[in-house]
């Protein structure tokens, strides 16, 4: 519960980064118009991996910088998800253990 939490409050966060970012850019336009848009595009494309490369292109046609935020998303969002993934296969072990 708490692991997705932080993963909703990285996506807030870094939502708004994006929307003020590319504000007035064409990817602006088309991906992170809104705070909402910019979650979702985030969502699926930094925390899903669903076109990472076309996304990460385009905003280096922009500039380099708004790259570099967005990978630091991915690294940032991979991870919580990985956390997520490690605890719960560690507690279904410790469960598994102590029921036999």
């Amino acid at each position: 519960f708490f692991t997705l939490c932080l993963l909703l409050i990285i996506l807030y966060v870094f939502g708004i980064a994006f929307t003020q970012l590319m504000a007035g850019s064409s990817v602006g336009d088309d991906f992170f118009g809104t705070v909402p848009d910019s979650m979702y595009t985030l969502l699926l494309s930094g925390t899903m991996m669903d076109g990472v490369k076309m996304l990460a292109d385009k905003l280096s046609e922009e500039n380099m910088f708004y790259t570099f935020v967005f990978f630091l998303f991915v690294l940032l969002a991979s991870l919580t998800v990985m956390n997520r993934m490690w605890f719960g296969g560690w507690l279904i072990g410790f469960f598994r253990l102590m029921l036999t």
